[in-house]
């Protein structure tokens, strides 16, 4: 398996009058072809806020031309609220250099 990435952006719900967009690009390839998932983390920034989030997706979502991944999550507590998530990955995706060192062993 090639390390890859996955392009994502995902609006969460709204909370105290606002949402947050969650964009970003999926890191690591942990897994085989057919079983594999990605690492995810960033930063959502509202006016005056922040908030982190991080998770892992689901496994791979199979289509004619490749595959996606959901993601979920919840946006970390700041200023007494948090926001969830839920959304998928694009289906198009980047390689990078180099054959991927994580393998599941099943």
């Amino acid at each position: 398996m090639y390390r890859h990435t996955h392009y994502f952006k995902v609006d969460s719900k709204i909370v105290r009058g606002h949402f947050h967009h969650v964009v970003g690009y999926t890191e690591y390839v942990i897994g085989t072809e057919s079983f594999h998932f990605h690492i995810y983390i960033g930063i959502s920034t509202y006016t005056d806020h922040t908030h982190n989030y991080s998770g892992i997706t689901g496994l791979p979502i199979k289509t004619e031309n490749g595959h996606y991944h959901k993601i979920q999550g919840i946006l970390e507590c700041t200023d007494d609220h948090e926001h969830k998530f839920k959304g998928y990955t694009s289906e198009e995706i980047s390689y990078s250099k180099g054959k991927e060192t994580r393998e599941a062993f099943i």
